[in-house]
């Protein structure tokens, strides 16, 4: 149930507060006195698409917030459970701000959570019927939807298994038409990855050899350089006796030798010298092993280049790189297999897809009975609520269609379409065809009314729902509205006075006006107020003496009835 509304800095209002009891709420008001904001405010807060200019004028931001009580035994419970979210005491917090930039955040009992899981969580908890709703009756296209959220505990596991077999069919499918093709494309594509694997395998690719060669390469492009410094630096340091950097040091070595016993200091200076000694000496053989080791040969420059050019020209044609082309050709090998099994792959997924036709062809017919079924015992509780409705000499019926040809349909291939007639002895004709915008209004009511019960939803919102109806027709409409709000909490925008007169709680929805701005303020009435009310809304005039007796009669003759029931 919805207790408390927060409404701030939306539309026309500043700061608005609505307190909602149980059973029958009224909201009523003059054509643009703000009753559509208090709507818009409550979709926004329940995760509807909103734009910023739903924010007040002049305002940074637009707040609404939305407190429900819900029983322990609540789905939304097992939902916020699968969220990990507490819910104390029964109770929901929604609450959503939109900032002038356009960002939007929705919080759950204090938490952050996204915009799809408050949608989750209130269509568990509200129902909004529209002012123009009533007109997806219109449209056989919905007739089926209806139909499976009517037996949606039955028919949504078979809508589920249809999908799924659905997804698994195309997929076979696909690559049934498109894996291997006919006899001559196959036969094509073999020879090419055959070429491609032998290529490929032919060239014995190591990996890094790229990088090797490269190196390899480098170093015999300039062999005469290296050959140059090598003799040089040899020379340098091990070359003619007194000519190098080794007789040097080994000169300025045996001098110090001298005067080690003359100072620890020079001992220590000799030890540094002599190892500096030995460290060159180490240095003079590996630069000589390493001139000696040089091979210089130019046919080895050739084959490099060769093989690098060879490598290359695989890089252009299977990969960047050594892996990559190794890779190719793996996959090339496996998709060459399959091909050569062409037939019997071919085979199996002929197999499969004869397998999954049979399968969905199963639970299409499961689905098909379910959906007959519901269509039976929906058709009684339609009339059954029609009746109430002053449509009790109305027949309404469900028909079925089949559709053409073998396609797998994740909806199935039964559809639905809703037939009426109003008037005895004439046939039922498809709704679009005989029901007028008042009739329609009240056949969505009647869904209503058997979907509530079935969906165990706490509240039920009507916008405007007496739009084409009048008289008795909307005494009626109040009625089947005050009969709901029985076991449902039911908030009621109306125009109507009959409707108005039923109410438990009436607010009344006014536009002010200081010179300065324009507001929308609700205040709920007391029972003089109710009076004065629904008698304006009878005769335009709340001190018309005849207008305030009906309009007295009419809520006292609703209380006794309330009170009898």
């Amino acid at each position: 149930m919805l207790r408390r509304l927060y409404i701030e800095n939306i539309a026309l209002i500043d700061a608005l507060e609505l307190d909602f009891g149980e059973g029958f709420n009224v909201l009523t008001g003059e054509t643009g006195a703000g009753k559509s904001i208090i709507i818009d405010a409550v979709n926004f807060v329940l995760g509807e698409r909103a734009s910023r200019e739903l924010i007040k004028y002049g305002a940074a931001k637009a707040r609404a917030e939305a407190v429900f009580s819900v029983s322990a035994d609540s789905a939304i419970i097992k939902i916020l459970g699968e969220q990990e979210l507490a819910c104390e005491d029964g109770e929901i917090i929604l609450s959503r701000e939109l900032t002038a930039s356009g960002k939007s955040a929705c919080r759950l009992n204090g938490a952050l959570v996204p915009v799809s899981l408050v949608k989750r969580v209130s269509d568990a908890l509200i129902d909004i019927h529209g002012q123009h709703e009533h007109q997806s009756l219109l449209s056989p296209e919905n007739h089926t939807a209806f139909l499976d959220a009517y037996d949606h505990a039955s028919i949504r596991p078979q809508l589920d298994a249809l999908s799924s077999l659905c997804a698994e069919h195309a997929k076979a499918r696909l690559m049934r038409n498109a894996g291997f093709g006919t006899e001559a494309e196959r036969c094509r594509e073999m020879d090419m990855l055959s070429f491609q694997a032998e290529e490929i395998a032919k060239a014995a690719l190591a990996p890094g050899e790229d990088e090797t060669l490269a190196a390899q390469r480098l170093l015999l492009m300039n062999g005469e350089r290296i050959q140059g410094a090598l003799d040089e630096a040899h020379a340098r340091l091990y070359g003619e006796e007194g000519g190098n950097a080794l007789s040097a040091l080994d000169g300025a070595r045996r001098r110090l030798r001298e005067i080690c016993a003359f100072s620890p200091g020079y001992e220590a200076l000799f030890n540094r010298l002599e190892e500096a000694y030995y460290n060159l000496e180490d240095i003079a053989y590996a630069v000589r092993d390493a001139r000696d080791a040089l091979d210089f040969d130019p046919a080895r420059l050739e084959q490099a280049e060769e093989r690098l050019r060879i490598i290359s020209d695989l890089k252009r044609k299977y990969g960047a790189g050594i892996p990559e082309i190794l890779a190719y050709a793996q996959n090339a090998q496996k998709r060459l297999e399959d091909l050569m099994k062409a037939d019997e792959r071919a085979a199996e997924l002929d197999a499969r897809l004869a397998s999954i036709a049979a399968e969905y062809a199963k639970l299409d017919a499961k689905l098909s009975s379910l959906r007959e079924r519901a269509a039976a015992k929906l058709g009684k509780q339609v009339l059954a609520h029609m009746a109430d409705l002053g449509l009790d000499k109305a027949d309404f019926r469900v028909a079925f269609t089949r559709a053409q040809g073998n396609e797998l349909r994740p909806e199935g291939t039964m559809g639905a379409e809703y037939l009426l007639t109003t008037n005895p002895g004439e046939p039922v004709k498809p709704l679009s065809k005989v029901a007028s915008g008042g009739e329609l209004s009240r056949i969505m009511l009647c869904f209503k009314a058997i979907f509530a019960d079935n969906d165990k939803i706490g509240t039920l919102i009507f916008d405007e729902i007496d739009t084409g109806i009048s008289g008795k027709v909307a005494a009626k409409v109040g009625e089947k509205m005050l009969g709901i709000a029985k076991s449902h909490q039911v908030i009621c925008v109306t125009h109507l006075p009959q409707i108005a007169a039923l109410a438990d709680a009436h607010y009344v929805v006014e536009k002010k006006d200081d010179g300065a701005k324009t507001t929308v303020q609700v205040r709920l009435l007391d029972e003089e107020g109710k009076y004065r009310r629904v008698a304006q809304m009878m005769d335009g005039d709340p001190d018309s003496k005849y207008a305030y007796e009906h309009a007295k009669m009419l809520i006292e003759r609703a209380g006794k009835s309330k009170n009898a029931q």
